[in-house]
């Protein structure tokens, strides 16, 4: 895409060191993204330092180098700054809205390149034993995260995930091979793959970004963001992430991130 804007940070229109002192403030996106419409280019730095790294995560599972997921970030930033601009741009979640606009850039890219590329709104993972679903995906995400997620779920999560999703098995004939009836491959199936939908958000967090102290609370904030913790733990994990900045913000880059899932 020959107007990509590169690696040119001069857009933000501040100092990386004044950028993350706006960062690390308590302004919402809301209130930076309204800043911006009223003209204060601060105010789109802080946005860029916050959402940066989600963006190029993003970006990097459709780019065959990093300096191409740079400019398709790079340009994604710049659309988005000049929907702000004219008054427009995102209502409600930033993020949601800048990875919308990251997904159009790749999209544009491979139709100006001559290449198919897909650009799903879903999880890799969100297939119900459909033909091959599983191989293409796994071939298109972030295998790293992947692996990660994998390797913490139990060996009987792993056996049903791999059946499933990577050989396209059907649950009766999974079943002979494990021993146990359809209806119990279907059951552990689905378990498995909720597992693997948690263990993967839980992943894709930096875990040398939050204190040791609100470790127990980190470790739950994708079962809170997906809706599978009881009543009791969910009101105390939401109290603390009320409270504290650190988790606070790891849990919207959570929830944000679990949108790209069926419910």
């Amino acid at each position: 895409m020959s107007h990509l804007t590169g690696r040119n940070t001069q857009q933000v229109g501040r100092s990386d060191r004044a950028a993350a002192e706006f960062e690390t403030g308590e302004s919402s996106d809301q209130t930076l993204a309204q800043a911006v419409r009223d003209g204060d280019t601060e105010a789109f730095a802080a946005l860029f330092l916050r959402h940066r790294n989600a963006a190029t995560r993003l970006a990097s599972m459709y780019a065959d180098d990093a300096h191409t997921a740079q400019d398709f970030v790079a340009e994604a930033f710049s659309r988005v700054l000049q929907a702000l601009r004219s008054g427009g741009g995102p209502s409600s979640s930033f993020r949601s809205y800048l990875l919308k606009v990251l997904r159009n850039v790749v999209a544009e890219w491979g139709r100006n390149t001559g290449r198919q590329v897909y650009v799903p709104d879903v999880s890799i993972y969100e297939v119900e034993c459909s033909n091959s679903a599983g191989c293409e995906a796994l071939k298109n995400y972030e295998h790293g995260l992947v692996i990660e997620a994998l390797a913490s779920l139990s060996d009987g999560w792993r056996t049903v995930l791999w059946y499933t999703i990577v050989q396209s098995q059907q649950p009766a004939a999974i079943a002979k091979m494990m021993g146990v009836s359809p209806n119990s491959v279907a059951a552990l199936a689905y378990r498995a793959k909720e597992g693997l939908r948690q263990a993967y958000l839980t992943a894709h967090l930096d875990q040398k970004r939050y204190p040791s102290q609100c470790s127990y609370y980190v470790s739950r904030l994708a079962a809170l963001s997906r809706g599978r913790l009881g009543e009791c733990t969910s009101v105390e994990v939401m109290q603390h992430v009320a409270d504290c900045n650190t988790c606070g913000n790891l849990y919207q880059e959570i929830d944000e991130l679990n949108q790209l899932f069926r419910a």
